[in-house]
């Protein structure tokens, strides 16, 4: 996560959450939210690169807002990191250009999934993934 802006913690002050518990919740949503496109995407594509795709989201999801956009190379390191920056957009590349899948597959997933979620599990996430729709 890039520190270009910390936030300094004052000595004693403690953060009223942990940090790591509330990511690794978020990405458990977000896999439970997209399992059932996961699921058809492992149906055509190699599995690296359907872990790709949910990692991509991860990325776009944690670093981008609408006054920046990630280049596909920003994109290749915060896949994997900064020193692998190469293989990260590598991988990238690969899932975009791939013959096997479409965007009309992510419109057939997105509408009703979403819905669906919020009807189910959404009221926490009404500002966010529940937009979606």
């Amino acid at each position: 996560m890039p520190k270009q802006y910390p936030i300094p913690i004052p000595d004693g002050q403690a953060l009223p959450y942990d940090a790591a518990d509330i990511a690794q919740s978020i990405g458990i949503e977000l896999g439970t939210f997209l399992f059932p496109f996961l699921g058809k995407l492992d149906d055509v594509l190699d599995k690296r690169l359907v872990r790709t795709f949910l990692s991509t989201i991860q990325v776009i999801i944690t670093f981008r807002d609408r006054v920046h956009g990630l280049l596909l190379s920003e994109m290749g390191a915060l896949l994997l990191d900064p020193e692998h920056e190469r293989a990260g957009t590598k991988r990238l590349a690969n899932l975009l250009h791939s013959p096997r899948w479409s965007a009309q597959m992510i419109e057939q997933f997105r509408l009703p999934a979403s819905l669906r979620f919020c009807r189910t599990d959404g009221a926490r996430w009404t500002a966010g993934l529940c937009s979606l729709g």
